[in-house]
């Protein structure tokens, strides 16, 4: 059975319902998101950007209606282009550096006046959804000071976030929003990255998810690398990146993006190698995608993750049912033979299943026989989650397994499948490579082809 993502991006999406019908899945996992998510921490950073599209209201109202069910909102709002119009209307150079605002004692008070703008912005929909968003200066700052000869005058780092006052006004049902300022200890401003504080403030406060919303889909892919699948290429983003790759994109492929995206994913490491477990990039003009990215395992951005998403196990009995439901679309079509659940108990033991967010989306059997051969079968992945890595991973994760068993030779058996299994490095053989008793056990009404990997 084809099947290849740890993702399915909005480009990769199942058929549509048949007319009457209702993807019951979807209620299930958005019933299992309810009950994870509440009381966890969301920060979200918002591009001011969208503040000019039409469904920035909406957006919005979807951050209310998750407080609103228990999960811990805390708002950081980008605020660069209300800055730069602001100083272009009083006319106010503003010089940049690598990306970096040199914020001028002239430029400062401006500064903050295209911050409170946004700042009020988001209150008063806030409101207008029935939110209390409420802003205070809980962000301790210091002087970027001069760095190679140039001195960077009001522009500031993070140096503290207040915790206790933040987590204080969750607890009592309040929304922070803290903007792009931030004081020292004797009272000086300084303009802050908006994005690096989003990622002090969810580092400080343990945050399970940082989203970046803007006006991108995403990291854009870079189609050289290695870890870049098929789907990946197609959408033109990455769906999924760890820390591992994105090192890799960062050390190999560095000329490949533009400064932004690179900042981006250096502090999307930089958040989950401190704890937070996943960081999202989503495009914030597209309507309900931020309920799409928390309530669905299928993916409409790039997502970085420190520990794994897609978690591979050996198969437990209360898997069974989940098994026989993703296995059965693949009976109908005549690609897998029928299982009754007795005979997967049977086999049980052969079996991994492969878990996005508690919730079984592939499954694949190896047996392994005596003399150094081993029979892969039964590779399949959830219909609505295919396109983007997952069987190829369960694949190798069974592929090391047989390895270090001491396997030799990987075969396995396929009617409709051989082109996937290939690009995984399978080949065509004869029926003689299989064992004695694996060769008396073949139905020739079936004619399997027989495809195997010498390990």
């Amino acid at each position: 059975m084809e099947g290849n993502g740890k993702r399915r991006s909005a480009k990769a999406a199942g058929p549509a319902q048949a007319a009457g019908t209702f993807p019951m899945q979807a209620i299930r996992e958005v019933f299992g998101y309810l009950r994870r998510y509440r009381d966890h921490v969301f920060v979200l950073k918002i591009d001011d950007q969208l503040m000019g599209k039409p469904l920035f209201s909406l957006l919005i109202k979807d951050i209310v209606l998750l407080q609103k069910i228990g999960v811990k909102i805390v708002l950081v709002p980008g605020a660069k282009h209300s800055i730069d119009k602001v100083l272009k209307t009083y006319r106010v150079n503003s010089t940049m550096k690598d990306d970096v605002r040199i914020t001028s004692e002239e430029a400062m008070p401006l500064v903050k006046l295209g911050a409170s703008n946004v700042t009020n912005t988001l209150i008063s929909l806030l409101t207008e959804n029935g939110a209390n968003g409420v802003v205070g200066n809980w962000v301790r700052a210091r002087a970027m000071g001069v760095l190679n000869g140039l001195d960077y005058q009001h522009t500031g780092r993070v140096e503290k976030v207040d915790v206790n006052l933040i987590n204080n006004m969750l607890e009592d049902g309040l929304i922070p929003i803290v903007p792009n300022i931030g004081w020292n200890l004797v009272g000086k401003d300084y303009n802050l990255n908006s994005s690096e504080l989003a990622v002090a403030i969810a580092k400080a406060l343990r945050a399970t998810k940082l989203f970046f919303i803007g006006v991108d889909t995403g990291i854009p892919v870079v189609p050289e690398a290695g870890f870049a699948d098929e789907g990946e290429k197609a959408s033109g983003f990455f769906s999924n990146l760890d820390l591992q790759e994105g090192a890799l994109l960062l050390r190999d492929f560095s000329g490949s993006l533009k400064s932004e995206h690179r900042e981006l994913v250096t502090l999307a490491m930089d958040a989950c190698a401190a704890g937070v477990d996943r960081v999202h990039f989503i495009d914030g003009s597209l309507d309900g995608i931020l309920l799409q990215e928390v309530f669905s395992s299928a993916g409409h951005g790039t997502m970085f993750y420190a520990n794994l998403y897609d978690k591979i196990r050996p198969a437990k009995p209360s898997d069974i049912p989940e098994i026989l439901r993703i296995m059965q679309p693949y009976v109908d079509d005549g690609i897998l033979i029928q299982r009754s659940a007795e005979t997967l108990a049977a086999e049980l033991e052969n079996f991994v299943v492969y878990m996005v967010d508690a919730t079984v989306h592939g499954c694949a059997g190896l047996k392994i026989y005596p003399d150094k051969k081993a029979e892969l079968y039964a590779v399949v992945v959830d219909g609505a989650y295919t396109g983007q890595g997952t069987g190829r991973k369960i694949i190798s994760y069974l592929q090391d397994k047989a390895r270090k068993s001491g396997v030799k030779t990987l075969f396995l058996l396929t009617t409709q499948t051989s082109d996937f299994f290939m690009r995984n490095g399978f080949r065509e053989a004869p029926i003689t490579v299989m064992p004695p008793e694996r060769q008396a056990a073949y139905n020739p009404d079936r004619n399997s082809r027989v495809l195997a990997l010498q390990l």
